[in-house]
C-alpha cells in the first residue's frame, strides 16, 4: 500500500470537516467562541464624558493659576455620582464634588484629584492646576458611536466579554468550539493510579490529547479506557455520540488485533484508515460517524496509540482542523528561524516531526538541538523539548548549521 502524504491528509481533512453551526448565545455562556458577526458600538462607550478619578469637577479656567502656595478656592454646588446625580450643569467659579466613572457635569472640561484638594463640602480649596480634559475619559474614548468594537471571527475572552457587556448586549452571536471526546482503546491499557494482576499499561495518551485540546481552544472529554471488544466499543462510542462534536480515539488500529475499531467505526459511518507518510505512527484514520436519529455528521480521528505518536499527529493536523471547526487561524504557533546544532537523519518519502530544545536570543540567534530522532522517539524527549521542526519528504538529513523553522510549544 502506498502511504499518503501528511500533506494530501491535512487537505482532506480540512475539506471535509464542516464549520460549528452559528448560534445566539447568552453572554455568560459566549467564553472561548468565535464572534461570528462584528461587534458593533450602537452607542458611544462611554456615551458621556466621565471622571477618571475621584475629585471635582472644574472648569479649568478657574484653576489655572492654582498653585499648592496660591490655592483657588471655589464654592461647591452639589455632588455627582450614579447614586446622587444632582443638578448637572456647572456655572463660571464652582465645583462639584465628582466620582471616578460619574458623568462629567455640563459646563466642566476637566477634574481636580481630591488628593490636590481640601475635601471641603460648601467650598474647597484647589491646589493644583488642570488642563481642559485632564482627568477625564471622553465619550466614546472605548469606542466611537458605529465602530467596530470587536471583529468577527475573534475568539471571546475576558477582556471581549467586557467590551460586549458594556455595551448593554445580553446575547452575542457565536461559533462555539468543538467539543472534543478522547477514548482510549487498548485491553492492555489501565487509567494512572491503578493496578491489576498481571500488570498493564498506565494509559497517558488520552491525557496529553486531552491537553492539547484545550490548549488549542476546544472542550476535552476523556472518556477513559475502553477494551478492544467490539461489543465494549460499539457501546461507549454510541454513548459519546450524543454529546461529541469530535472524537479522537488513540491505539487499536493495529492490523495484529484484527482491525476492531475500524469495523466498529465503520458501523456508525465511513472511516478511511491508512497508511500515513509521518513519522512517527503510520496508521491512521478519519472520517464521520452518526448518532441514531441525529443528522449531524460527528468527525473522528482514529489516532495511533503511543503517546509520542499521537502527539505528533496532533500537531500535524489535527490541532488545525480543530480550530478551523471553529473560525479560526489554523496556524498559532509562534514561530522562530533557527540554526541546527548537531543535526539528524530524516526519512525521504516521510514527513518527520522532531522535537528540539532551544537556545538564543532573537538579537544574536537561536540554535536548536534534537531531543530526540523518529521515528523511535520517547515520551520523555518529547516532554523536554521546547518545539519541533517538521523535516518535509523531501529531506534525507538535516546537519549541523543548517536553517530551519521551529514551531515552539509555548511563547
Amino acid at each position: 500500500m502506498t502511504a499518503r502524504s501528511l500533506a494530501d491528509h491535512a487537505a482532506l481533512v480540512l475539506d471535509g470537516l464542516p464549520h460549528m453551526p452559528v448560534l445566539d448565545v447568552m453572554l455568560s455562556d459566549a467564553a472561548g467562541a468565535m464572534l461570528a458577526d462584528d461587534l458593533i458600538a450602537d452607542s458611544a462607550l462611554p456615551p458621556f464624558d466621565v471622571a477618571s478619578t475621584d475629585g471635582y469637577a472644574v472648569r479649568s479656567s478657574d484653576v489655572a493659576d492654582a498653585t499648592a502656595t496660591a490655592p483657588v478656592v471655589l464654592a461647591v454646588t452639589h455632588d455627582v455620582s450614579f447614586d446622587t446625580r444632582g443638578p448637572r450643569r456647572m456655572v463660571p467659579g464652582t465645583a462639584a464634588r465628582i466620582s471616578s466613572g460619574a458623568p462629567l457635569p455640563t459646563g466642566a472640561d476637566a477634574v481636580v484629584p481630591v488628593a490636590d484638594t481640601d475635601r471641603g463640602l460648601a467650598k474647597v480649596s484647589l491646589a493644583a492646576a488642570v488642563d481642559a480634559g485632564q482627568w477625564v475619559t471622553p465619550a466614546g474614548f472605548d469606542a466611537a458611536l458605529g465602530t467596530v468594537a470587536v471583529a468577527q471571527g475573534t475568539r471571546l475572552g475576558s477582556r471581549q466579554l467586557a467590551v460586549a457587556a458594556a455595551l448593554g448586549r445580553s446575547r452575542l452571536t457565536v461559533r462555539p468550539v468543538p467539543r472534543v471526546v478522547i477514548m482510549a482503546v487498548g485491553s492492555e491499557l489501565m487509567e494512572p493510579g491503578t493496578s491489576r494482576p498481571g500488570g498493564g499499561v498506565h494509559e497517558s495518551t488520552s491525557h496529553l490529547l486531552a491537553a492539547a485540546v484545550r490548549e488549542a481552544g476546544s472542550h476535552a472529554y476523556r472518556a477513559g479506557v475502553v477494551r478492544d471488544d467490539r461489543y465494549e466499543l460499539r457501546a461507549a462510542i454510541e454513548d459519546q455520540l450524543v454529546r461529541a462534536d469530535v472524537i479522537i480515539t488513540t491505539g487499536g488500529l493495529s492490523e495484529a488485533q484484527g482491525d476492531t475499531l475500524p469495523h466498529v467505526l465503520g458501523e456508525f459511518g465511513e472511516v478511511d484508515v491508512v497508511e500515513l507518510a509521518l513519522e512517527p505512527g503510520r496508521r491512521h484514520g478519519f472520517g464521520f460517524l452518526r448518532a441514531s436519529g441525529d443528522d449531524r455528521e460527528i468527525a473522528v480521528f482514529a489516532l495511533p496509540g503511543s503517546p509520542v505518536a499521537a502527539a505528533v499527529a496532533f500537531e500535524a493536523y489535527v490541532r488545525s482542523a480543530l480550530r478551523a471547526m471553529s473560525g479560526r487561524a489554523q496556524h498559532d504557533r509562534r514561530q522562530v528561524i533557527a540554526k541546527v546544532k548537531g543535526g539528524w537523519t530524516a526519512t525521504k518519502g516521510v514527513s518527520q516531526l522532531v522535537p528540539v530544545t532551544i537556545a538564543g536570543t532573537e538579537a544574536s540567534g537561536f540554535h536548536v538541538t534534537p531531543t530526540g530522532e523518529p521515528p523511535a522517539l520517547s515520551l520523555t524527549a518529547l516532554a523536554k523539548a521546547d518545539g519541533f521542526v517538521v523535516s518535509t519528504p523531501s529531506s534525507t538529513a538535516v546537519r549541523d548549521g543548517d536553517t530551519v523553522t521551529v514551531a515552539l510549544w509555548e511563547g
